[in-house]
């Protein structure tokens, strides 16, 4: 009953372990690019801003359309107005005045009224306004698909990393199980010292407390890369891209190319001038005088009782048309101040041009030190790492031989463990200060295409 109770664990072990392998989402970076490119509230609002600035075009072409509206009323006049007027227009006494009635108890009417923008400078600035606003709104677009990649691209590489360290550490893990194993024995057999065996133990220990800290960091990680891509928290990932040695064999020239001119910073803080020296113009077309065309038709009806309302010879009907002239003269520097705020708020946007495009290019430089420097730095931590190995394989040799302490294959494996973490940290530095220089010039996006 022991071995079939054992034998059903494993099975069912082995079930749960493929079945959540099955469930896992792979997930290349790439595809967590893309993905955070199509869901990512940030990028969600403001594709809905540039929406929103379309409507606004729309507004503000349509107050340059005829406009067209209707009016009725009925009113029941419950007491007419009396007014005074000569007497002797009816046959009285000069000076003396008269009490006329005039108007009917009821009234009603209806009517159309047209309305056309003949000539108006403000709306055609306005209008052209509208239209760089949502140019404006699609660089915002953009620069907040460069920020969410940007942090979607660090995460995922610092995850791979430390995915890459806990490799090294379970390999070391191994080693030193296997060592403690065979030393376990030779000292049961009286050819190993007991404190060599408690040494390789607590080195066992430190290296298992290592790796389940590790794994809980990773976790950590995982959810904060999941919550940048704006995926649901529950969702289970297995990261597919590796760091490895074929990743890095030589780096496109191009990349040190500086192009930080495109980025969407600097052409949101460019587009800001357009429209302040448009905001400038508009008011300053408020001057210019306005031009419009009326017209209108009424359909009126008056008589003393409800009842006669469809008698047609209580309607009549007027219509008018004309031109509306409007010159502006005095306004009491209104517009003037409005003309100098826009200035001023145009000398400002360029103030904060300049210094961003100055940290832009200090941005750029600093990501090309760092990838320079990592370069150089990985050729001495490779052949490093080289030496650590063979010092290891050889005091590994030289203990089991007896001819070697237990303290110096403990410091070759401290050695080897350090060489191998600093190799693949300067691989993934390599590859983050790549992601730096692309953000830089502004060329992150491309790595979803």
């Amino acid at each position: 009953m022991k071995i079939i109770r054992h034998l059903f664990t494993l099975t069912f072990l082995q079930v749960t372990l493929l079945a959540n392998l099955h469930s896992q989402q792979p997930l290349d970076l790439k595809t967590a690019l893309r993905y955070t490119l199509e869901n990512h509230a940030t990028v969600q609002k403001a594709s809905i801003e540039v929406a929103k600035a379309q409507q606004l075009v729309r507004e503000s072409l349509s107050t340059g359309l005829p406009q067209v509206s209707a009016s009725g009323s009925i009113v029941n006049n419950l007491s007419v107005r009396t007014s005074f007027v000569p007497a002797e227009f009816f046959g009285g006494q000069p000076g003396e005045f008269a009490k006329v009635q005039f108007g009917t108890n009821w009234n009603a009417s209806a009517g159309l009224q047209l309305d056309q923008m003949l000539f108006d400078k403000t709306w055609l600035l306005g209008l052209r306004a509208t239209r760089e606003v949502t140019d404006f709104y699609r660089l915002v677009l953009e620069k907040s698909k460069e920020d969410v990649v940007y942090e979607v691209a660090k995460l995922y590489y610092q995850i791979q990393l430390s995915r890459t360290q806990r490799g090294i550490l379970d390999a070391n893990l191994g080693q030193i199980k296997g060592l403690l194993t065979v030393t376990d024995k030779q000292f049961q057999n009286g050819f190993a010292k007991k404190i060599d065996v408690d040494r390789l133990r607590v080195q066992h220990s430190n290296l298992e407390t290592q790796i389940t800290n590790l794994d809980l960091q990773i976790q950590q990680a995982e959810q904060a890369l999941k919550f940048a891509m704006n995926m649901p928290l529950e969702t289970a990932i297995v990261l597919t891209d590796t760091i490895s040695e074929a990743m890095f064999d030589e780096v496109n020239p191009s990349m040190a190319q500086p192009t930080f001119q495109l980025k969407p910073d600097l052409l949101i803080l460019k587009k800001q001038q357009e429209l302040y020296h448009l905001d400038v113009e508009r008011w300053q077309a408020g001057y210019f005088p306005t031009l419009s065309f009326f017209g209108a038709y009424n359909y009126e009806w008056q008589a003393n009782k409800i009842n006669e309302f469809g008698n047609g010879d209580f309607w009549t009907d007027f219509s008018q048309v004309g031109l509306r002239l409007n010159v502006p003269i005095f306004d009491g520097f209104f517009k003037n101040s409005k003309i100098q705020t826009a200035r001023l708020n145009n000398q400002q946007t360029l103030q904060d041009y300049n210094y961003a495009k100055l940290g832009l290019q200090l941005r750029h430089e600093a990501a090309v030190t760092s990838l320079q420097s990592n370069q150089n730095t990985l050729r001495s931590v490779q052949e490093t790492r080289k030496v650590a190995e063979e010092v290891y394989r050889v005091s590994q040799s030289r203990y089991r031989e007896g001819l070697a302490p237990i303290t110096e294959l403990l410091d070759a494996e401290n050695s080897m463990r350090q060489a191998q973490t600093n190799y693949i940290t300067t691989l993934a530095q390599i590859k983050l200060a790549e992601i730096d220089l692309l953000s830089a010039n502004g060329q992150l996006v491309k790595m979803a295409q």
